[in-house]
């Protein structure tokens, strides 16, 4: 009977110790660790020798289910997902296995963070075995970075009877990967190459997040990167404003094979030098003097280019409109102030023919006070005789301009001054064309008057002659 107690007994405290095997947590996350997802959550990824499976609880959620469960070497990667924000603060993540303690883990997340955390067994060498005891002496190397180190415990290990050939096949492989690419990446950031050596330095990070050598180069290598996109940009600005295009160009080409955060900008810039250089080329910029009845003065400028639509905007004026802007003008003025506004676009139709199209506005002014139904169709001349009645006054229709400026009647010199303004819609259409630098034009105005009564007035049409140079 006390036999039979005492073998419980043993048992029962065998098992009551192997229920009390530990598990270590250390946290391994590195700054520069993101969370991509829709909402404001975070991330949490456990790392665990894969022959010790995990199960999670949360103290503030209803499930801590891992969203998805990787395979890297020996290791199981576990990803837990979680909502953050103030109430969740205070959050424990617990961790149990079969046969180990229950370990608790603390979580203050902030949106989009991503923590890292490893699980080991710190007995897990205690009567190992042949492989196990290689593996694990392996896998302690490659925690300190000791890849040489590591990788011949692997290749020892390749000898052990009991060995798991899949998985220690697994181990040499990673230890090959980040050999190979801490030699490459140290390459790209003697070099300069520090795009290249972050991408590299961030893929060991990941294959080994103990990698202290590769963070801290990493973070290197993105304060390098960041201040020469900069440099490069700043001085590419700096020429594109002194109009210096051949060296802007090259500084805007490089910013945007480095994938800066300035590659937008730049390639907008580059977009608009180039532009401007086929421009230039094809004389695509046109200037011209415009000819048109009663408005001899204009001016246009265009660009005529042969690939794509341009536009162009014209005006027109004459010169009494300077002297309406100086109040110089008066009834019976030989001729109105009148001044025309185009703008629209251009295509070309068969080198070296261009259409060009679009609205348009006119403006005439008129001095005087009329009687209904009589309005002016042309000037007097200053020395013709004003025509009073015509302004609704019963005075003396006799009157010569000198005698109406001289005289003391308010009712007169109001009538005499009084501006009109006359109105217009004037779309247009012409023809341009264009060699090498001589360019010419020619373009009819269609007058649609807002006031029917003015119509004869302001004309029904207009044709328009321009000549000017290409460049």
């Amino acid at each position: 009977m006390l036999k039979r107690f005492m073998t419980c007994l043993l048992a029962m405290t065998a098992v009551f110790a192997h229920a009390q095997n530990l598990l270590e947590v250390s946290n391994v996350s590195q700054p520069n660790d993101v969370y991509s997802s829709a909402n404001d959550e975070a991330a949490v990824a456990i790392y665990c020798h894969r022959s010790i499976p995990l199960s999670f609880t949360s103290t503030m959620d209803k499930s801590a289910n891992p969203f998805k469960t990787d395979l890297q070497g020996s290791d199981s990667i576990y990803y837990i997902s979680f909502p953050t924000g103030n109430r969740y603060r205070g959050r424990i993540l617990t961790v149990t296995s079969p046969g180990y303690n229950i370990v608790e883990i603390p979580l203050e997340l902030e949106p989009k963070q991503l923590l890292t955390f490893r699980l080991t067994d710190p007995n897990a060498m205690v009567d190992a075995g042949c492989y196990r005891e290689h593996r694990n002496k392996g896998v302690a190397e490659m925690k300190k970075m000791n890849y040489d180190e590591a990788r011949s415990q692997f290749v020892v290990a390749r000898e052990c009877s009991d060995v798991d050939k899949d998985e220690n096949e697994k181990n040499i492989a990673l230890i090959d990967s980040l050999l190979m690419l801490r030699q490459s990446a140290d390459l790209a950031f003697k070099t300069l190459d520090y795009l290249k050596a972050m991408e590299l330095y961030q893929q060991m990070m990941k294959m080994n997040p103990y990698d202290t050598y590769a963070s801290e180069r990493y973070t290197e290598s993105s304060k390098s990167f960041v201040g020469d996109c900069e440099l490069f940009f700043k001085k590419a600005e700096s020429y594109y404003q002194d109009r210096d295009f051949e060296k802007a160009k090259e500084l805007y080409q490089r910013v945007i094979d480095k994938n800066c955060q300035n590659s937008p900008t730049a390639e907008m810039r580059l977009h608009s030098i180039n532009s401007l250089a086929l421009a230039r080329k094809d004389h695509s910029r046109v200037l011209t003097y415009e000819w048109k009845q009663d408005a001899p003065i204009g001016i246009h400028y265009g660009s005529y280019n042969m690939h794509k639509v341009g536009g162009f905007f014209q005006m027109d004026l004459n010169s009494s409109v300077f002297d309406a802007i100086r109040k110089d003008c008066y009834y019976g003025d030989e001729k109105f102030p009148e001044f025309n506004i185009s703008f629209g676009w251009t295509i070309k139709i068969a080198n070296p023919v261009w259409i060009h199209f679009g609205p348009g506005f006119t403006g005439k002014m008129y001095y005087g006070t009329y009687l209904a139904k009589e309005y002016p169709t042309k000037g007097y001349g200053e020395t013709d005789l004003l025509d009073l009645r015509k302004m609704g006054l019963d005075l003396n229709p006799g009157l010569t301009k000198d005698e109406v400026s001289e005289t003391d009647n308010d009712e007169l010199l109001d009538a005499w001054q009084h501006l009109n303004f006359a109105a217009a819609i004037s779309p247009v259409v012409g023809v341009t064309v264009k060699y090498s630098y001589f360019a010419f034009r020619l373009t009819y105005q269609y007058r649609w008057s807002i006031q029917s009564k003015l119509s004869d007035f302001m004309g029904k049409s207009r044709l328009s002659v321009g000549v000017g140079v290409a460049f």
